[in-house]
């Protein structure tokens, strides 16, 4: 790296004394999409390094923080040299139109709308396979930083470019290395066995109202609190067998809760970016076609909530930076609104099949962003006015519109989720406050300590986007033909999905309120008091029974245990420990934002010959930390990413497995539990073919990791499968669990990305901790018929002699149910009566281990976070003795 900084300072120096501003190709060595050529992030950031220093057009800032795995995240402003010099003045003007409540009166308005630039966020590389929009961003801002015609002086006079060379800087530098590694060999473009995200790989495009990850943190901080731009440009690409760019507007439905002055923008700006190409004689190119404008929580779709016009353009691939040829009849349309390869309204000119090349992705991302700049250059002060418009419009209803307010009371079951909800939407530009006295809405009284969210604020969109239920539309791909799945998701409330309760405001109401600067996680914790009387716990010591609940529970638990603390487990879902040990444990429940609190009294657990067992009765022995393993595939499993996210972020202590680890066997003598994430059993069992990925990445856990697998379960263990991994369970451990939505068609039953609500055995090992109720997020996944009911075969649908003894000796418990009524929470759901009181979490007792079938991702995407104690549960449940399960 310092070499090649030393190297870029001597061609600074030649090219200064030349007045000239250095190239891209004499920074990283070959021309910018060249085939076969990919500059890793060393190259790129020491070309940008060298690039502000040469010109006065260009402005390089590298972020306080950096990316997940240590490396540099750079922002780069170009404008006019005058600009820039009063690039202070603008933010501050933006940040106004952002925020209309800045504005000291109609003199500053004016001024702002006169002078304000139209400011352009570029985000580039966020998908790292998708390698075009890294490299074009040197030659783009070459362009930009060198051109003297009129149009690019027109653009540097009325526009800010606010250029993110590569949001994943981490993955670019991955991609590059694997495809240098397998150049020149049968498996040249291959896709990489591995995630080029850390812990999300391609969904880190579905993180930004989340905030789970670095880089969408930094992102957000600059578009919400530095430089608050009016556009946004997602630079992606896509498949290479249809079109060769998509350009706005985007296909139905759309979100009520994105203004329709954001929907005619996307038209205005898609229309010219088409145009351009057209003109250029770039063929290929679609429009209103695959991609929606519902969804929440995309690079160019939280931002609509936050009244910046997100664009999306989409180009079509290379083999990353290998040319390939296409013939006309490869091509083929590419889902809705682009049924067939063949002119359309939305595609009138189809792109006739040759080659296509690294470089013509680069032309094309280049064309469109020029064309873009030009028309927010040309319509500067259309598209000022427009933000400030959207702006203004967003405090008028919140003033004016129910709801008012969503109040989020201060008690809580699970206080680190509460804390973090409010946090995460603070730090997506939310205004959170709290009252300072009690107060009245809707005829309710509130104590002091509630925390208000008020529609009254700018971004009131977001906010009321993820408070809210989604109700996705009706739509069928022909009449009474399959469901229309959305893009991505149809519902994602956030309180759902975090377990906590809120109140929504419906009328107005008076309250004081105190801005909060940050949500300290203690002002959410409730007091703790020890179990028993006179301060004894159930051991007969003065120590507290201290449940564990919540999510900051086990981030606490696990650093204790980690510390070499001892501690005994309670039957019910807690820890017993000496006063000393609770002090320590609660200031790491306060740091972490769980709570501490008594034991209920006579809160029954479940049954047995004898009487029922209490909440709060002893297990004996020490509690052990368990030792885990999850499977990662050589096929970049993402759910397998957020998991680990998931681990890591409640200080779990886990193991990478891959195949050779499960086939090697033995596995009971150094594992109590195996989590197999979200894959299909083909995949778990069978991985990607020998002619796709070289051999060391080829194939899956195979027959004998089968059997491993089985004989670790009967030894003792505890495997978790997530998801489609049950079907492991179901089809080749074949145990008396079935997925009755297998068979089922998209006509007659379909939900994609939703909130179900599910009914929760809480005296279960892997319900303690949880209300009688919960919200599933469930993505297209299981719902299942358990024991007798899975087994029974023929017409007359009797259990055989078979099914009677695999009964026997592998009982099936449910942990939760699918309601057997009002399901749907939010999103869609098209044939409910498929999943009503379906299993949703079981467990089935196999030799002296058990596998628990989560039938969705209790994790999905580090989201639900009311859910990630199922996955816990089933953790710590693998070390606990078999009477804490209710057996003998």
């Amino acid at each position: 790296m310092n070499c090649l900084r030393n190297l870029c300072a001597l061609i600074l120096l030649s090219t200064s004394a030349l007045g000239q501003v250095p190239t891209p190709e004499s920074v990283i060595g070959h021309p910018v999409g060249a085939d076969y050529k990919l500059a890793r992030w060393d190259r790129v950031s020491a070309y940008f390094d060298a690039l502000g220093k040469a010109s006065d057009r260009v402005q390089v800032t590298v972020t306080d923080r950096r990316t997940t795995e240590g490396r540099d995240f750079l922002v780069v402003a170009i404008s006019s040299p005058e600009n820039l010099k009063n690039i202070d003045r603008y933010k501050a003007m933006q940040a106004r139109l952002s925020d209309p409540r800045k504005i000291a009166g109609d003199a500053e308005r004016r001024d702002i709308l006169d002078n304000a630039k139209a400011t352009i966020l570029v985000s580039c590389g966020l998908h790292s396979s998708e390698v075009s929009a890294t490299q074009m961003s040197m030659e783009l801002a070459y362009d930009l930083a060198t051109r003297d015609d009129a149009e690019v002086r027109e653009i540097l006079e009325h526009c800010i470019i606010v250029l993110i060379p590569c949001v994943n800087p981490d993955g670019l530098d991955k991609i590059v290395d694997w495809y240098e590694s397998n150049l020149g060999t049968p498996f040249e473009g291959a896709p990489m066995p591995w995630l080029y995200q850390k812990y999300a790989g391609h969904d880190n495009n579905r993180d930004w109202f989340m905030l789970n990850l670095v880089e969408t943190q930094i992102l957000t901080e600059q578009l919400y609190f530095n430089w608050h731009p009016t556009i946004l440009h997602d630079v992606h690409q896509m498949g290479n067998r249809h079109a060769r760019f998509f350009v706005p507007p985007f296909f139905d439905p759309v979100n009520p809760n994105v203004d329709p002055l954001i929907h005619q923008s996307l038209l205005l700006i898609g229309g010219h970016m088409a145009t351009r190409l057209q003109e250029e004689g770039r063929t290929g190119v679609v429009f209103k076609a695959v991609f929606d404008n519902w969804w929440q929580g995309g690079n160019r779709t939280t931002p609509y909530r936050h009244n910046i016009v997100g664009i999306l353009t989409e180009c079509a691939s290379a083999k990353y930076a290998s040319p390939i040829f296409q013939e006309h009849r490869q091509l083929r349309g590419g889902g809705r609104g682009f049924p067939s390869y063949a002119p359309a309204v939305n595609f009138p000119d189809p792109w006739p099949g040759g080659w296509w090349r690294l470089r013509d992705a680069v032309e094309y991302q280049k064309s469109s962003n020029f064309a873009l700049f030009q028309l927010a250059a040309r319509y500067r002060d259309r598209f000022v006015k427009n933000h400030l418009t959207l702006s203004e419009k967003a405090l008028r209803l919140g003033r004016e519109e129910p709801p008012f307010a969503w109040l989020v009371p201060s008690e809580q079951r699970d206080p680190a989720a509460t804390a973090h909800m409010l946090e995460t939407l603070r730090n997506s530009g939310i205004e959170v406050h709290r009252a300072t006295a009690a107060f009245e809405a809707d005829g309710v009284e509130y104590p002091g300590g509630t925390y208000v969210l008020l529609a009254e604020q700018p971004f009131r969109p977001h906010l009321k986007d993820m408070m809210e239920r989604q109700l996705y539309p009706q739509r069928r791909q022909y009449p009474d033909g399959p469901a229309e799945p959305p893009y991505d998701v149809a519902g994602w409330t956030l309180p759902l999905q975090m377990g906590v309760k809120t109140v929504t405001v419906v009328r107005p109401f008076e309250a004081q309120l105190a801005a909060v600067d940050r949500v300290q996680a203690s002002a959410i914790v409730r007091e703790w008091k020890s179990a028993g009387g006179g301060g004894q716990n159930v051991f007969g010591g003065d120590g507290p029974w201290l449940p564990v609940r919540g999510c900051g529970d086990f981030a606490a638990l696990n650093a204790m245990l980690e510390a070499g603390e001892e501690l005994h487990a309670v039957r019910g879902g807690g820890v017993v420990m000496s006063v000393e040990q609770a002090s320590r444990y609660k200031q790491q429940l306060r740091d972490l934002g769980g709570q501490m609190t008594g034991r209920p009294d006579q809160q029954k657990i479940f049954g047995k010959p004898g009487g029922p067992r209490m909440m709060g009765e002893p297990v004996e022995g020490l509690l052990q930390r368990p030792r885990v393993g999850l499977y990662q595939p050589w096929t970049a499993s993402m759910d397998e990413g957020w998991t680990r996210l998931a681990l890591e972020k409640f200080n779990f202590a886990y193991d990478t497995l891959h195949n050779a680890e499960i086939r090697a066997g033995d596995l009971r003598s150094r594992y109590d539990c195996i989590i197999i994430p979200d894959l299909s059993a083909d995949s778990l069992l069978n991985g990607r073919d020998a002619t796709v990925v070289p051999p060391p990445y080829a194939g899956g856990i195979g027959p004998d990791g089968a059997m491993q697998l089985e004989r670790f379960v009967r030894a003792g263990g505890t495997l978790v499968l997530m998801d489609s991994a049950t079907q492991f369970a179901t089809e080749t451990l074949r145990l008396p669990v079935r997925n009755v939505l297998k068979d089922l068609k998209q006509d007659t039953f379909f939900c994609p990305g939703s909130l179900l609500r599910i009914r929760v055995d809480n005296t279960h090992p892997l319900g303690y901790g949880f209300e009688d109720e919960a919200a599933a997020y469930f993505a297209r996944s299981q719902a299942f018929a358990v024991g007798e009911e899975a087994l029974k075969t023929g017409d007359d649908r009797k259990l055989d002699e078979a099914g009677k003894r695999k009964l026997a000796e592998q009982p099936v418990t449910v942990v939760a149910r699918y309601a057997d009524n009002l399901t749907l929470m939010s999103g869609f759901l098209l044939g409910e009566e498929h999943v009503r009181d379906k299993a949703a979490i079981c467990e089935v007792r196999l030799g002296t281990g058990r596998v628990v079938l989560f039938g969705f991702r209790v994790q999905h995407r580090g989201q639900p976070w009311s859910t990630f104690k199922f996955l816990f549960n089933a953790i710590y449940g693998s070390v606990l003795p078999t009477e804490a399960w209710g057996e003998e």
